[in-house]
């Protein structure tokens, strides 16, 4: 007969284990594996599907979150069903400044709060300032007291060094292209037009033209930043929502590694070119520039995943929202 003790000890254990929530199965992102995390199209109903985009993948041991969606509770909820263990990423690279590409980090530096973040060089969100508060009649200066003299009297050109939105987070504002480890870059462009749907074909767009812009447009500078990964095979290229034009960050990229280009992934923003424009940019890609794959997701648009899909036949892989593709090894 088993004694009152054991009963006891049986009863408390099966109230603890009640009481003790579940671990959450996690699942290390593999080398040389992309995984989309937030997407509005893809197989899997246990996904929230939303518009914007992030993706992880992982080179060389590093486990790197490109960009984080619109919404940070989807975020939250696409990895962790997905099994992604937010602590272990070691890198994030933001492609621009956009609320569909980051509003995600609100969630990742709650429980990442040191992780290494780099960040287009966009002053609307923290990059540093320069200034020139010297006003008409610089001389004027001289003739107001000290204590209505900005800086008492101190210089009147300077930088502001602001602390943006992800205050005390371990960002870095990235002006040029890089090499942040080996064999992978950030490939800094700047768009030259503002990013929104005003700017684009049928809305004072020249016809015909791929310079993305319109004389309202021009100059805005957006910046915006892909990653290159090298491979055994070529560049895979990683892009947000390719402002700057996907053929001009193939260019780039191209121009920067000396490299052939054997993947390009992500947002390629042809959602607003028609049926002949998006054809003459996806034969450019394919013909020209010798991108050899294609894995077009976010804001890529329905005619462009059915005409790349077209035009590049086996190489075009499907990148759905919840999706793991491979890429060959360095």
């Amino acid at each position: 007969m088993k004694s009152p003790v054991f009963f006891f000890l049986t009863a408390f254990l099966a109230l603890i284990s009640c009481n003790t929530a579940p671990e959450k199965s996690l699942n290390p992102v593999q080398e040389g594996t992309i995984v989309n995390l937030y997407d509005a199209f893809g197989k899997y109903p246990s996904l929230t599907k939303d518009f914007g985009f992030s993706c992880v993948t992982n080179y060389n041991g590093k486990t790197i979150l490109f960009d984080a969606g619109s919404n940070a509770d989807i975020f939250k909820h696409n990895s962790d069903a997905l099994g992604i263990d937010l602590e272990k990423i070691d890198v994030v690279v933001v492609s621009h400044g956009h609320f569909d590409h980051l509003n995600g980090l609100d969630h990742l530096l709650k429980i990442n709060p040191n992780v290494k973040i780099y960040f287009p060089f966009d002053i609307f969100w923290g990059a540093p300032v320069p200034f020139d508060a010297t006003g008409q009649e610089a001389q004027i200066k001289d003739s107001l007291p000290v204590h209505m003299q900005y800086f008492d009297g101190g210089p009147t050109k300077f930088t502001v060094n602001q602390t943006g939105r992800f205050w005390n987070a371990n960002i870095e504002f990235i002006k040029a292209s890089q090499e942040i480890a080996p064999g992978l870059l950030l490939i800094a462009t700047q768009s030259q037009y503002m990013g929104y749907f005003s700017c684009y074909p049928g809305k004072g767009f020249v016809e015909g033209q791929f310079d993305h812009a319109m004389d309202a447009c021009k100059n805005t500078n957006l910046p915006e930043l892909s990653l290159s990964m090298k491979t055994a095979k070529g560049q895979v290229v990683l892009v947000g929502c390719s402002h700057t034009g996907i053929e001009n960050i193939a260019t780039e990229t191209r121009a920067i590694t000396k490299d052939t280009i054997e993947l390009i992934y992500g947002g390629f923003h042809m959602l607003p070119f028609n049926r002949e424009q998006t054809i003459q940019l996806a034969s450019l890609l394919k013909n020209e520039l010798k991108v050899k794959r294609v894995a077009p997701a976010h804001c890529t648009g329905h005619l462009a995943f059915k005409i790349l899909n077209d035009i590049y036949g086996e190489d075009y892989v499907f990148a759905g929202l919840g999706t793991t593709i491979s890429f060959e090894n360095p």
